[in-house]
């Protein structure tokens, strides 16, 4: 099997399990062990994500857009803004928390993301125009 065609179905498997073990969470709240994992897995799925684009697909065009302006703005817009609003909703519809600190929580889980994902395309995105451009 292609190593694109690998990553790509480590991505699906990982996001099935990040699924099951979300709704394991919904169903079971007093287990946080689950939401831990389903995190866990969502960091992963995105690793094998970025892993499984082909060299000449639209998403590494889209990125070097995104790449110029900076990981700053990465960072915020794609990890704080929605990633980090998107688990916050989640989490106050499972969670009865005060909305202030799972919002902060999120919005900084997020922006961490955002840093993470930043590095992760940024490093396979120049082992991809070393390679050859698309």
């Amino acid at each position: 099997m292609e190593k694109t065609k690998q990553n790509l179905l480590i991505f699906y498997l990982f996001s099935f399990t990040f699924l099951i073990n979300l709704i394991v969470y919904i169903l079971d709240p007093s287990e946080f062990t689950y939401l831990f994992i389903s995190l866990i897995f969502f960091l992963n799925a995105c690793v094998f994500f970025i892993n499984s684009r082909k060299v000449d697909g639209g998403y590494w065009l889209r990125w070097s857009k995104i790449r110029q302006k900076g990981k700053l703005y990465f960072s915020s817009i794609y990890g704080a803004l929605i990633l980090g609003f998107i688990f916050t909703a989640l989490l106050i519809v499972i969670w009865k928390e005060p909305i202030w600190w799972l919002l902060l929580c999120c919005i900084g889980g997020g922006f961490l993301w955002g840093f993470i994902m930043w590095t992760l395309n940024e490093k396979r995105y120049k082992v991809l125009m070393k390679n050859g451009p698309h």
